[in-house]
């Protein structure tokens, strides 16, 4: 998704100064990459989030960003490449977050602010697990609104079903190919012990970012619902 909107970017950039128009500011998604990784800052597509990360959630030093996007006027095709920052000023140090693979998450400070980032494009993802350290660490599924992100229509409490869900979304195939953007008819919470929240956009079928779901993923969110709203369509 980030590599789409950023070539739409270019597209529109290059179109407007062709007329003469000249471009001042661009609309960065908040975004970081490394090791062929990109990843996005939580919340950028909305959906809940959980606590703030703290100090104390933070492990090693990762990486430093080698290259701020944002602030260009004219679309930089540099803006894809590892240690790119959409925001994050040059020099700024990136961390692991403890209890987490750094290929799933990483942090940095923007300005005073801890921002939490969260893998979107793996290029040598090839199953659920390769985009989202969960397994073990979910407490309950939320399925939350698409208009907000934020508002629970209905959740997944059972212990044991919550462990079976979520081995379905880690053992399930990717395929990032996939046109997922503009689609999403819920977003899928994954309240995990720590108090943090993994929330992807979701259709029958799929999960943000193109993690193809077995039919008993669908069947699973389907009676949930109807659990907390019998009346729904």
């Amino acid at each position: 998704m980030v590599k789409i909107r950023l070539f739409v970017a270019a597209f529109l950039i290059l179109a407007l100064t062709a007329c003469g128009i000249r471009v001042s500011h661009v609309d960065w998604i908040d975004f970081v990459q490394f090791n062929g990784i990109q990843y996005i800052a939580v919340g950028y597509f909305g959906g809940a989030s959980g606590r703030d990360l703290v100090d104390a959630d933070l492990g090693s030093e990762f990486a430093r960003v080698k290259n701020k996007c944002a602030g260009t006027t004219l679309f930089e095709p540099k803006c894809s490449r590892d240690g790119d920052a959409a925001y994050l000023e040059v020099g700024t140090l990136v961390y692991i977050v403890k209890g987490y693979n750094p290929e799933f998450r990483l942090a940095a400070y923007r300005g005073d602010r801890l921002v939490l980032y969260e893998a979107d494009t793996n290029p040598k993802a090839q199953t659920g697990a390769d985009l989202l350290d969960i397994g073990g660490k979910v407490r309950y599924i939320g399925v939350n609104s698409e208009q907000d992100g934020v508002t629970e229509l209905a959740t997944i409490t059972d212990p044991e079903q919550v462990a079976v869900l979520v081995e379905l979304v880690l053992g399930a195939p990717v395929d990032q190919s996939r046109r997922d953007y503009g689609v999403t008819q819920y977003f899928i919470a994954f309240h995990l012990r720590d108090g943090t929240i993994v929330s992807r956009g979701y259709s029958p079928g799929r999960l943000n970012r193109g993690i193809i779901l077995p039919e008993e993923f669908g069947t699973a969110i389907e009676q949930a619902l109807l659990t907390t709203n019998p009346t729904a369509p």
